[in-house]
């Protein structure tokens, strides 16, 4: 039977529209309204009092606008903050000491360090001066999960960084984070493992991409991430399947889904604020 052309042209016209409307946007890239000469960034925490976020730096800690530009170092101390996470209103970290460091932090390590005033001053709190927790990160509920540089155990506090208990796993880690179930995520060199069991037992995340910097958001919905080949990828507990949403300019150092909703990376370009696009 002939099909009339009319018939056959509509039902083009149709798949047409259809299949447009199915095409997602093009991820958005960095590089773009970029902050320039700023120091090697280790981590990005929303800021305690709500403005804007708060970088952890080689050269201590800085402030930027909710709308991405990059401000001035928070108070005078350059300590080289390799962890970084915010904990209440509170701020803990650990890395090493700079030049203008109080010596009560700790001579070559830093341990864990708190700040109740946004980064301005510090107080020592636990392994002053003996370790270096590059991986350092809280859950909704208050827990603490940190890795030192010197070993692959992975550490868990739940008295505010004081004191610390070794968890059931042995892993190295690049990154760690929770999300709202309750799920610890590690990034490692075979992919990202997850824990249901409060750090003790890791499995390989099925159908992940390979990523080395992690983020949760501020309300611990969605996590985010940047893989080797400079691709962001975002997912969440409500779902899993992770989506390109924007590629990274060079080494991505740094990342993290803003109150707005936005992703802020840092990467060679400098910091830029990203929109996370619709699922398409």
């Amino acid at each position: 039977m002939r099909v009339p052309l009319r018939a056959t042209v509509c039902l083009v016209a149709l798949l047409t529209l259809t299949l447009t409307g199915c095409v997602a946007a093009t991820p958005p890239t960095t590089g773009i309204n970029h902050a320039t000469a700023m120091p090697h960034v280790h981590a990005i925490v929303a800021a305690p009092d709500g403005e804007g976020f708060l970088l952890g730096t080689h050269d201590g800690i800085y402030s930027a606008t909710a709308d991405g530009r990059l401000g001035a170092r928070v108070g005078s101390d350059n300590l080289d903050a390799m962890g970084l996470t915010a904990l209440g209103g509170d701020l803990l970290a650990s890395g090493h000491p700079g030049t203008r460091t109080p010596a009560d932090l700790g001579e070559h390590n830093l341990g864990i360090i708190r700040s109740q005033d946004s980064g301005t001053t510090w107080d020592p709190v636990a392994y002053t001066g003996e370790k270096d927790f590059h991986a350092l990160t809280a859950s909704p509920d208050g827990t603490l999960y940190a890795q030192a540089t010197d070993d692959n155990v992975l550490l868990v506090s739940t008295d505010r960084g004081v004191s610390w208990a070794p968890t059931g796993s042995r892993l190295q880690v690049f990154a760690i984070v929770v999300d709202t179930s309750g799920r610890v995520i590690a990034t490692t060199a075979d992919g990202p493992q997850v824990s249901n069991d409060r750090g003790d037992t890791f499995t390989l995340v099925p159908d992940a991409p390979t990523l080395y910097p992690l983020a949760a958001s501020p309300d611990y919905q969605r996590l985010v991430g940047v893989d080797s080949k400079e691709t962001i990828w975002t997912s969440s507990a409500s779902d899993p399947i992770w989506r390109n949403v924007g590629t990274a300019h060079g080494s991505a150092q740094a990342i993290v889904i803003t109150d707005a909703g936005d992703i802020a990376v840092v990467d060679d370009s400098g910091l830029t604020l990203l929109p996370i696009p619709a699922a398409g």
